[in-house]
Formats: C-alpha cells, structure tokens, sequence
C-alpha cells in the first residue's frame, strides 16, 4: 500500500484521474471479495456447533484472511477518500444529470432505486437527504444508501459516476447504430457527449453522410443537452 502514499503527491490531473480510477477498481474487488467470504462465514455457524468437524483450521484460516482483506478495504477507502479531498468538489464543473441506476449500481440498493422511481425521482439530483427518513426509511440499505448521498454531496464521488456527472453518456451509447460515425468520432478522440460541443456535424458531408443524416445525428445530440445538460 505504500506506493498510494507516494503517488497522492503528485498534482497532475491526469495522474490522479489514472490512480482514482485504479483504486476505485481495487476497492470493488475487495468489496466482492469480502462479501462472498462473509456468506460463507455465515454459513459456516451452523457447522460450528456440531460435533466430530474437520473444517476448524480451515475456517480459522479463512476468517484471518476475511480480517485481512477488511483491513486493505479500509485503508483503500481511506485513501479513496484522501484523493477525492486532493481535488476539491468546486473545480470540478458537473454539467450532467446522472440517472439514479448509475449512482445507485449496486444489486443491495434495488430497492432504494425503485421507491425512488416510484416516488418520480429518476436522477440523483432531485434526492435530498430528508427522503432516506421518509419514503426510504424502511429500506434495509438505507444508511448504506444516506452515507453514499452524504459523500456525493460533500464530493466525494466513485470515478466513473464524476467523470458522467461532467462530461455525461460515452458517445458509444447515444450513437450505437451508427458505427461509422462512431468511427469518425473516435478519431477524432470524441468519448463523450460533452465532447460533441464544439463538434461541426456539416463537416460528416465530407464522409458521405446525407444531409437527413446529419440533421439525425444533430438533433439527438441536442435532445440529449435538452434533457440531460444542467
């Protein structure tokens, strides 16, 4: 873990967007590792109490390495947090609505997502902290839920929901049936869709696009920013 400390040195943004990324990945990891051993620890109570068991040095092994894993978790959250804070919330400029599935991705908080979307709430911007006490109390994950906003709120974002939150859908998603102009796009180097703003739909004329074409293109690129850019 030493070599996290080293890197949180270095201002470069790219550097820092490269290691959040990569931390961020690892965090996952052990978050679905630690929650498979747990099942298993769980279930393992139940052997525990009957009599004549060989499994006793196996399961005190797996518990070490269980104990083990929850400590790296810890540390990776904590650095997480330490790189998040290097990059304050206000120069970061969040110019998308970010759709509450994205947000919310993990299977334990279905349940958050649909009394949400059944209350109209479809983006994470239109959640507020007094709904985790009133439609979302009876939740199982709500504070897992609250914690989560909490930290959204204070700026302290998963890599992947931030990068959507300032630069929204990857083009890949909004032009999927058009694959040679998502060619064109990636060489041009456009990703995302905050990318296309200073893009020149005339220009894809050159490349044999009719001008119905390139009114389609344009106009889904608009509706997007309609409804989608705050």
């Amino acid at each position: 873990m030493s070599f996290l400390f080293k890197l949180f040195n270095n201002k470069n943004i790219k550097e820092l967007e490269k290691i959040n990324l990569t931390l961020n990945e690892k965090l996952l990891t052990l978050q679905k590792e630690l929650e498979e051993k747990e099942v298993l620890i769980n279930n393992y109570s139940s052997l525990q109490s009957k009599p004549n068991t060989d499994y006793s040095k196996q399961w005190q092994l797996m518990e070490k390495n269980l104990r083990n894993l929850q400590e790296e978790n810890r540390m990776l959250k904590e650095n997480f947090i330490k790189l998040n804070r290097i990059i304050p919330k206000q120069q970061w400029q969040y110019s998308f609505l970010v759709d509450l599935h994205h947000f919310y991705s993990a299977n334990k908080f279905v349940g958050i997502r649909e009394k949400l979307f059944e209350s109209g709430i479809k983006y994470l911007q239109d959640v507020n902290e007094e709904m985790f006490s009133t439609i979302l109390k009876e939740d199982r994950y709500v504070q897992e839920g609250l914690q989560k906003f909490l930290d959204y709120k204070n700026g302290i974002i998963d890599w992947d929901v931030k990068t959507f939150l300032m630069k929204g859908d990857r083009v890949t998603k909004i032009y999927q049936k058009s694959r040679k102009f998502l060619n064109i796009l990636s060489e041009k180097n456009i990703e995302f869709m905050v990318e296309l703003e200073s893009f020149d739909f005339q220009s894809l004329g050159e490349f044999g696009f009719s001008q119905e074409d390139i009114e389609t293109f344009k106009q889904k690129y608009e509706s997007y920013n309609a409804e989608r850019k705050i």
